[in-house]
């Protein structure tokens, strides 16, 4: 049988782990089929590597993930898939197999994505069986219509549209995290993604990881993450960063996790990082994080207006962030709080009483975002009218509230007033840039032996 060769086409510096192609290629290895993997992120001439890879022997399919459609920054509106269609016309003009997309990203938007790169078939959400079930399918010659999140595009349209499959997550057998050169994007990259769970039940209105990911949570079990990791130490990866969308949701289940670690003693031999929300965040499970080995977290804080908070669809309120800060301060946890300024009824005074909130704080850092990215799906989105535009939303489109004026980058520039603990785009380079794309002084510090989340590093990089 021939082989499958996955591609991971995300070139982004640094690099980010492709812990989804991970996953699929020990899925796929264990149903029997062959797997090799072209990871060209690492590669240093991704055209060549494509060339050199594809004609040397014939493929069964070549699966691409697309983690990033973008680099979700307002300030740049990096349209990345352009660069994944130029690779995939590349692929298919080296090979007669037939490309399929998946990943993250182009679960936000299957249909325009799958129409844009002109790919043969995608896979909608989780990938692992799905993708073997196609693979199988395609070998025997057989139908395949009947995939779990197969898209098919026939003569130009998309004939074939199912639902997503949700994998039941506790019964997999353990991650052995060998397809991807860790290693290697721990020395390039800083730090290793892992899972605690899949989807998120959150009812934030721009965000796009209920569509992608499904509103529904399916946890794996504290054993198996904790062997995960054992299994990466063992191979000298020791920082970590969760890719769950909050590590603290369900709170019970962030406990369990820490607690087997640190009854592994995971806590004195790893660093890991976390995506949380303020919502119930207190000294308990700060310190369940920090003797279970977590270096620092990152809240998804948005705003502290209660008004601006109910826009956006948070559960959160002012207060919660003080409790957070509070309990950070006191287990000495580095933290930041991103925010996401100028949506639907910002005014120059929420944005003012926001950042001196924040300052009262004194989080580690603020990662300060101004406008919303519109993702199809999403209750903003729909709001807005734009629900449905999975095409016209491809592309960077961002909503900053129009009353806020022309000049108000310049103005939350001066409300920052040069403090540090703010990561705000400059237009320049440096520790202050918060684009974590192709970001040289960031690549620079990890080269140099930096390790950790990146807006972590950047902190360190200025005491």
């Amino acid at each position: 049988m021939r082989p499958v060769l996955l591609v991971n086409p995300n070139l982004m510096k640094p690099p980010v782990t492709p812990v989804g192609l991970d996953h699929i290629g020990q899925h796929l290895r264990d149903s029997g089929l062959a797997v090799e993997l072209l990871d060209l992120a690492l590669a240093p001439a991704p055209e060549a590597a494509i060339d050199a890879t594809l004609r040397r022997r014939e493929w069964l399919l070549v699966a691409v993930s697309v983690r990033n459609v973008d680099d979700s920054f307002a300030a740049s509106r990096d349209f990345c898939l352009a660069r994944t269609k130029a690779l995939i016309a590349r692929i298919r003009a080296a090979t007669d197999a037939p490309v399929v997309l998946g990943g993250v990203g182009f679960s936000i938007f299957p249909h325009a994505a799958l129409a844009f790169c002109e790919a043969d078939y995608a896979i909608r959400g989780e990938g692992e069986e799905p993708l073997r079930r196609l693979a199988h399918g395609l070998a025997r010659r057989a139908p395949v219509d009947g995939v779990p999140g197969l898209l098919a595009r026939r003569n130009g349209r998309i004939a074939c549209d199912n639902p997503p499959l949700r994998h039941n997550l506790p019964a997999m057998p353990a991650w052995r995290r060998d397809v991807v050169d860790n290693p290697r994007y721990l020395a390039e990259g800083g730090q290793v993604g892992f899972e605690t769970k899949r989807g998120c039940p959150r009812a934030c209105t721009y965000c796009a990881d209920p569509v992608a990911k499904g509103s529904r949570l399916v946890a794996r079990t504290p054993a198996q993450v904790a062997d995960e990791l054992e299994s990466l130490l063992r191979r000298g990866v020791d920082v970590f960063h969760t890719c769950d969308a909050e590590f603290n949701v369900p709170r019970d289940h962030a406990l369990a996790v820490c607690t087997e670690l640190a009854r592994r003693g995971l806590g004195r031999r790893i660093r890991w990082y976390a995506y949380a929300v303020p919502d119930g965040f207190d000294d308990e499970l700060a310190a369940a994080m920090a003797h279970a080995g977590c270096a620092g977290v990152d809240f998804t804080a948005d705003h502290t207006d209660a008004r601006m908070l109910a826009t956006l669809g948070r559960s959160h309120s002012a207060d919660d962030l003080r409790r957070a800060a509070a309990a950070c301060h006191r287990l000495a946890i580095p933290f930041m709080f991103d925010l996401l300024l100028g949506g639907p009824g910002e005014t120059r005074d929420t944005l003012r009483a926001c950042i001196e909130a924040l300052k009262e704080m004194n989080p580690s850092r603020v990662g300060t975002s101004l406008g919303v990215r519109l993702y199809p799906g999403t209750p903003l989105a729909q709001w807005l009218g734009r629900g449905d535009d999975e095409e016209g939303l491809l592309r960077p489109t961002y909503y900053i509230e129009p009353a806020l004026g022309p000049d108000v980058h310049d103005y939350v520039r001066g409300l920052i007033a040069g403090d540090e603990r703010f990561l705000f785009p400059s237009g320049g380079e440096g520790a202050a840039n918060c684009n974590y794309n192709d970001n040289s002084t960031l690549s620079a510090a990890i080269r140099n032996g930096a390790r950790g989340a990146f807006w972590d590093i950047l902190r360190r990089m200025t005491g």
